[in-house]
């Protein structure tokens, strides 16, 4: 429940806590107009914001902007936090970037680079910020509790029953959804009421996608995907040969893709049936991508971004120079953007050649985040965040 003690804000946490399978977290169209930002949630299921509010874009976790990239972009700006980042950032309607650092701190950086706000949680922060259209900032941390942020001040904080590595996912209503190692999914309402906390078969590194018909879907340890009804009720699973860390993308007919951890790539029809499954050379902790022709992106632990059609059948596969854990993100172009552990951020057109890449200081775990100015933005384990334009 939200705490608050006179204008002291209270929060109690035991890092201890933490399970010890969840160490290692996820690494993890067109519109004429701008959204509106009176918006209180991210306002659309699919790829339809200029901005990128949330982890992968958006409730559909499709990874795909509307957003086109020169080509190929300068460096604009970098910004050292005082830790690793493993965090993917959230990038506003204004072009404000928020991301997560190691270092237990989340932070505010305007579109030119220049600080604005930094908030010390008590531990660190491996997940992805999620920002409103009122710049309410949503944030879930390994000191086991869900802060909403505005402007750096809490408003408050939803203790969970473990540590979350789970990025929050902002709905058009307001709700955020977070999972977390307590094995449960949490809905809590922009008041920071709880509205449930539904209990699925493990632990939670995955972080949930919402259907345009209200079904919730995230992966758990238990080597699921759950299906959950829109009041917390688990409506179906799916079990694959390893656990899911891989966040969900719920394609516009209802299909959901999902990587597990035995190394292949899940279509899975409502209803829970198996469409195709696509295996890759080893553990999927990359979230899937949805090109707006259909194509599915993902990256393996064997060092490969892989394109499949959309019935399960290889297109093509880029070899980076070490593991892809970072999820690849795409622009209205067909690019397609994503990081290795070899320390770059890779840049590829749709046929999967090699555009640009720029070499970082760390691995990239996280994924890149394409701003409304076009701005591409990502963090690296040497604790700087790289803007591009």
């Amino acid at each position: 429940m939200p705490r608050f003690l006179g204008t002291i804000f209270v929060v109690a946490t035991s890092l201890s806590a933490c399970a010890p399978s969840a160490t290692r977290p996820v690494a993890e169209s067109e519109r004429a107009g701008r959204p509106d930002p009176r918006m209180v949630g991210s306002g659309l299921v699919g790829p339809d914001l200029l901005h990128w509010p949330m982890f992968h874009h958006d409730a559909a976790r499709s990874g795909r902007n509307v957003v086109a990239r020169a080509n190929p972009p300068a460096l604009q700006w970098t910004f050292a936090t005082g830790g690793e980042i493993w965090s993917s950032a959230a990038i506003g309607i204004d072009g404000t970037v928020y991301v997560g650092s190691l270092d237990g701190r989340i932070y505010a950086i305007g579109s030119n680079g220049a600080f604005k706000w930094a908030y010390q949680a008590f531990g660190p922060f491996w997940s992805s910020p999620a920002v409103a259209g009122d710049g309410t900032v949503y944030a879930s941390s390994v000191d086991k509790n869900v802060y909403a942020l505005r402007e750096g001040v809490p408003k408050w904080a939803v203790e969970l029953g473990n540590c979350s590595f789970s990025s929050p996912l902002l709905a058009q209503d307001g709700t955020v959804y977070v999972g977390s190692n307590d094995r449960k999914v949490h809905a809590v309402g922009h008041d920071g009421k709880v509205r449930f906390s539904a209990p699925v078969g493990g632990g939670i590194s995955s972080s949930p996608s919402l259907g345009a018909d209200g079904t919730l879907y995230v992966g758990s340890d238990d080597h699921a995907l759950m299906a959950l009804a829109p009041g917390g009720k688990a409506v179906e699973h799916f079990k694959t040969g390893g656990p899911v860390r891989s966040s969900p993308a719920v394609g516009p007919d209802g299909t959901v893709y999902v990587g597990s951890s035995d190394g292949a790539l899940y279509a899975i029809a409502p209803g829970g049936h198996l469409k195709w499954r696509a295996p890759t050379g080893s553990a999927i902790r990359s979230s899937p991508a949805l090109g707006r022709d259909g194509a599915i992106y993902v990256g393996s632990g064997d060092g490969h971004l892989y394109a499949f059609n959309s019935d399960g059948t290889l297109r093509w596969a880029f070899a980076a120079g070490g593991p892809v854990d970072s999820s690849p993100a795409i622009a209205v172009d067909g690019s397609i953007y994503v990081g290795s552990g070899d320390g770059s951020l890779y840049a590829l057109d749709a046929r999967g050649t090699l555009k640009w890449s720029f070499k970082t200081g760390g691995g990239i775990e996280a994924s890149p985040a394409i701003g409304p100015e076009g701005e591409i933005v990502v963090g690296s384990r040497d604790g700087t965040l790289y803007a591009f334009r």
